[in-house]
């Protein structure tokens, strides 16, 4: 990536990216296929290895603020999992996600999605496959296609949790929830309705200022359950419910162990939420943005 001050217009565009693809493919050991409801599964499971976290766009934020340059592209998000084993929010990852699917003969668009955090602030994918449609949540780590359909409500199990989909038809908006043995949770609501490129783009550059980036988080799963970290805070969740243990005093122990990341990628990204955190009270104090950063790229220096 160039080191230059200047921040050009960019445009999301899955075509440009078949570099990151052909790594994916790769380094997961697939082969193409006619685009169907299989190859699709196939696709889906090799992708969910990919775990959620805002580690490398916190630290990606600190290089590039108020710059083009900290939007991490399908590449890097093929190298910094290969290298260090991260994976991204659900921007990086729907739209490398959108990306592989596009390269495969696949129809999909990203759809934008409220939460209780705010509207437009999460995203996922609709997959347009044997005549149906099928969201697919790789940011929620809900890595089967689940189908819409607006005459009434969709029920699908995961390792973790129960989903349940429910469209209203009034609003013309889906409702999603999870639920277990004990409790049912509203997660996000969303119109089937294709977001362009520019927009989601706008609303990725939103995403870096928003409060999920004023603490490390990160979320994993397994064939058991899902591994969810925020602070020092771990929470395992299965269908049977939920146990929640403070791992401040083995913080990067546990990091490295559930998720692979290597303590001084922590230790970058706690340094980096911090001089990010002291730019955000700048930047409010005296409503003005921070000068744009030098579009530094991930990781360029060796890691010992």
């Amino acid at each position: 990536m160039s080191n230059s001050t200047s921040s050009p217009l960019l445009i999301l565009d899955p075509w440009q990216h078949a570099e990151g693809v052909s790594r994916f493919f790769h380094y997961f050991h697939l082969r193409q296929r006619r685009p169907d409801m299989p190859f699709l599964r196939e696709i889906l499971a090799a992708f969910s290895h990919f775990p959620y976290e805002n580690l490398s766009k916190i630290i990606k934020l600190d290089a590039g603020y108020g710059s083009t340059y900290r939007i991490r592209l399908p590449e890097e998000v093929m190298a910094d999992y290969m290298a260090f084993r991260l994976g991204g929010t659900c921007f990086s990852l729907t739209f490398f996600l959108q990306t592989i699917l596009t390269h495969c003969g696949f129809f999909s668009y990203p759809v934008m999605a409220d939460m209780q955090a705010g509207e437009n602030i999460h995203c996922a994918l609709v997959v347009l496959l044997e005549g149906g449609k099928y969201l697919v949540d790789p940011g929620y780590l809900l890595h089967q296609p689940m189908e819409l359909h607006p005459a009434g409500r969709k029920l699908f199990r995961t390792p973790f949790a129960g989903v349940e989909i429910t469209h209203n038809p009034s609003t013309g908006r889906y409702a999603l929830y999870t639920f277990d043995r004990v409790e049912r949770k509203w997660r996000y609501t969303f119109t089937d309705r294709p977001t362009p490129p520019a927009e989601f783009l706008q609303h990725w550059y939103a995403s870096f200022h928003k409060t999920m980036m004023h603490a490390l988080c990160l979320t994993r799963a397994t064939p058991h359950g899902l591994l969810y970290v925020r602070k020092y805070f771990l929470r395992e969740t299965t269908f049977e419910g939920k146990r929640n243990r403070n791992i401040r005093r083995n913080y990067h122990a546990v990091l490295r162990d559930l998720f692979g990341i290597r303590e001084e990628i922590v230790e970058q990204a706690e340094l980096a939420l911090q001089r990010n955190l002291a730019r955000e009270r700048a930047r409010r104090e005296h409503h003005e943005t921070t000068t744009p950063g030098t579009g530094q790229t991930l990781y360029r220096r060796p890691l010992q």
